[in-house]
């Protein structure tokens, strides 16, 4: 079909993306079933240009050639329309290289491989398995599998295929005590229903739920930390957020006019934002929750080293936005459906220190606090007069791209200059992105990328993942606080 259209068009150049998702999804809650869904969404999103660049945009949820023929018309007459009204032109897209690919599926298991009543019995076993190790907590469970068929073509001659399989299995738990509530959420992705059957076998999801309940507890009992500046040891949930709301949406290079890390609508290259060892990487890993190959432009999604050795090198600029960000183009651009315009977006952001201090492999959340203080103690790295804070989970936040101003706020705190290791309520953690960066002092623990969630931009939400270290040390800043309710 791609081919005919491309035939029979008479425009400058034109893309044309041909979507096919469907998706499956079920939530328990205390031993019920709140929602089974099922979901199925196809369609077709045409961008015309003319000569000079001037574009138009037109979609259908129907596809067939005919339905094609119409929305390639349509966008077309919008790209000549604008053209007449003097609207804004952009003819980078006629400068990208010709590809002609298709990417490999990573999934072990179709996406039938169980059917939606058998998925409902496993996820159940599961839910029920968890309430019976504690019933005195309100769980709640969610099963989630998507399979993303994209179709990309050009006027050049581009044609790629891919396929963007995901699942996920969360548990929710929510606590009360000492009149307080707490919750704690925890996931477990992957691209297929295996994350099932392993956690059938395993049961780290589950283990996991129970550790993070028994904190959220402690937490419910737990006093408010003074407001003040600390040195800080933060998970990789919480770098996660940092490295991508406080920094990725910095460097995407439709933000440099707004940007803290632009100026006059260029990317700072060369500006030293962190201390030698420090790297910020965003790329797409196979299997992973936000893994994209191709940009929803037909371009390679390539791999780019934002930050190196403490200096910003690179953005995420997409075909149309890079060159005037003073970037090059790295196929950022993507969309939430056929039915969007593409955007420059991170996939998966990982921040990373040399040299990293080898921190064991641990199950038991505890144990494992309790040897991270211990290793800092050994390098040298604990302050043990005064508090030394070690902060657990993301659970959202706020940035200000212009000013770099940040708002985090985690799941709780543990003191880790005291050896009884008392724990806090959680703190707002906020300051600037800069003072951030530059307080990183080292990376505890071997890369942990896996930390999901969906990022929103310009009405358009795509999964986004990343990470850090197990842990990250930051040396007391008087621009990073933690405090308030």
């Amino acid at each position: 079909m791609l081919d005919q259209l491309f035939k029979e068009s008479s425009s400058g150049y034109s893309i044309i993306r041909i979507e096919s998702k469907r998706e499956w999804g079920m939530r328990l809650s205390n031993g019920r079933f709140e929602r089974v869904s099922s979901g199925w969404d196809s369609g077709m999103g045409v961008q015309a240009f003319t000569e000079d660049g001037a574009a138009g945009f037109a979609s259908t949820d129907v596809l067939n050639l005919e339905a094609g023929r119409t929305v390639l018309q349509r966008a077309v007459s919008l790209a000549e329309r604008n053209a007449k009204i003097g609207a804004e032109r952009n003819r980078e897209i006629f400068k990208a290289s010709p590809i002609v690919e298709d990417s490999d599926d990573s999934r072990a298991y179709s996406f039938e491989h169980f059917s939606l009543a058998e998925l409902q019995t496993k996820v159940l076993n599961l839910h029920q398995r968890l309430r019976e190790r504690n019933s005195g907590i309100a769980w709640q469970t969610s099963f989630r599998q998507v399979e993303d068929l994209w179709c990309i073509g050009r006027s050049d001659g581009t044609r790629v295929t891919f396929v963007i399989p995901r699942a996920v299995l969360m548990h929710q738990g929510t606590v009360r005590e000492n009149g307080r509530a707490q919750s704690t959420l925890v996931h477990r992705s992957g691209v297929d229903v295996g994350i099932l059957l392993l956690e059938q076998e395993d049961a780290y999801l589950e283990n996991k739920a129970i550790e993070r309940s028994e904190f959220a507890r402690a937490v419910c009992k737990a006093p408010q930390l003074p407001s003040g500046h600390y040195p800080l040891v933060i998970d990789y949930g919480l770098a996660k957020g940092l490295a991508h709301e406080a920094f990725g949406h910095a460097v995407e290079s439709d933000h440099m006019k707004e940007s803290v890390l632009g100026e006059k609508g260029k990317l700072k290259k060369g500006l030293k934002v962190a201390r030698s060892g420090v790297h910020i990487v965003d790329g797409p890993l196979v299997g992973d929750w936000a893994y994209q190959p191709f940009s929803a432009n037909g371009l390679r999604r390539e791999t780019v080293e934002i930050v190196k050795d403490g200096v910003l090198l690179a953005g995420l600029g997409d075909v149309f936005s890079a060159e005037e960000a003073g970037m090059n183009v790295s196929g950022a651009g993507r969309a939430e459906s056929y039915g969007h315009i593409p955007l420059p977006r991170m996939t998966n952001i990982r921040l990373t220190v040399d040299p990293e201090i080898p921190l064991p492999q641990i199950g038991n959340l505890w144990e494992e606090v309790r040897q991270v203080r211990q290793v800092l103690k050994e390098k040298g790295e604990l302050r043990e007069e005064g508090k030394h804070l070690l902060l657990l989970g993301y659970r959202g936040g706020q940035v200000n791209p212009k000013t770099g101003d940040f708002v985090f706020q985690c799941e709780g705190m543990i003191d880790l200059a005291d050896p009884s290791l008392p724990v806090y309520q959680p703190s707002i953690f906020s300051g600037k992105i800069l003072s951030a960066l530059q307080a990183i002092r080292a990376g505890l623990g071997q890369g942990c990328y896996d930390v999901i969630g969906t990022c929103g931009k310009s009405g358009q939400s795509v999964p986004s993942s990343g990470g850090s270290h197990r842990y990250l040390l930051l040396d007391q800043d008087d621009q990073v606080s933690l405090g308030g309710e």
